[in-house]
């Protein structure tokens, strides 16, 4: 039985779009997303290879780094499982940091690439009027005139769960095509997203390629390990978090009824005109509590 794949392991989605042997299915991938013919021998891969100890490591994150030279522009594409907090930002931080490694002492701006980053995410990161929607595109822009202010910018985010709430309807926009085969989609449709984007067929080659190569399963199994238990501790922070809310909750329902039971006590003894330090005594309320309880009951009884 063949091997199943989460195309969403991002070992894997680099071997599939990440390789040199692989850039036609990176420049198509990149010319559905960005809406620019690309072709591969416009892409030079930046390698970054890790380790099998950074595979492992569930913090870790693996991209697709590569420049576009027809067009002057340098791209960052990645895929992110968990939702690990504060993605906008972090994918500034990549963005600032890579932009500021492209120019060199005494080099003019001018020099400087466009920086265009996709993110692939397995979450919900915003919220559109459009239901259907999945495919965010940013850049820089005045607030009131819609100008832009550089071109230098650009970020893609493609959330996949919101594809995927959507009823298979058959006719597929390319870009919609590309996210259901990520997603994991198998079967008939499958083979309907295959006919309108033959590229994927390319892809699916790739993956039985992939499956049958040991180094590569391991690789992909390390992969998956580390991001199994990056879910596995947040669950568990997660669960912990909610049993010390339940039990503060408990404890502070305790600690309500108890207060409740001192104040109903030293109203019982203001009644009876009992001086305030016996009150204060018996109860176990401070005087100030005390002649608090006595100012609202006298207010509630004028």
């Amino acid at each position: 039985m063949m091997m199943k794949i989460n195309r969403k392991n991002d070992y894997f989605f680099k071997r599939v779009f990440g390789h040199e042997d692989t850039k036609d299915i990176l420049a198509r991938f990149l010319t559905v997303v960005l809406s620019v013919p690309i072709e591969p021998d416009e892409l030079t891969l930046i390698h970054t290879e890790q380790s099998p100890e950074y595979l492992a490591d569930k913090a870790s994150v693996l991209d697709i780094q590569v420049r576009r030279s027809k067009a002057h522009e340098k791209l960052n594409v990645e895929m992110q499982i968990a939702d690990r907090g504060n993605l906008e930002r972090r994918i500034l931080h990549y963005w600032g940091r890579g932009y500021t490694e492209e120019i060199k002492e005494g080099e003019d701006y001018s020099s400087l690439p466009r920086m265009i980053n996709i993110a692939v995410v397995d979450f919900d990161v915003f919220k559109w009027r459009d239901a259907a929607k999945f495919h965010g595109v940013f850049r820089v822009l005045e607030a009131d005139e819609g100008v832009l202010f550089s071109d230098a910018l650009e970020i893609h985010v493609l959330e996949l769960p919101k594809l995927k709430r959507q009823p298979l309807k058959g006719e597929w926009t390319p870009i919609e095509c590309w996210g259901l085969y990520l997603n994991n989609l198998e079967g008939e449709a499958m083979e309907m997203i295959t006919a309108k984007e033959p590229m994927i067929g390319r892809a699916l080659l790739v993956e039985d390629v992939f499956v049958k190569n040991d180094e590569e399963r391991r690789l992909y199994e390390l992969r998956e390990k580390g991001r199994l238990e990056f879910q596995n501790a947040m669950f568990t922070a997660e669960r912990r978090g909610e049993q010390r809310g339940e039990l503060r909750g408990e404890l502070r329902g305790k600690q309500e009824g108890i207060l409740e039971g001192m104040q109903k006590a030293a109203r019982s003894m203001l009644a009876r005109d009992l001086p305030l330090a016996l009150i204060s005594e018996i109860s176990g309320l401070s005087i100030e509590e005390i002649k608090a309880l006595k100012e609202t009951s006298e207010n509630h009884n004028a």
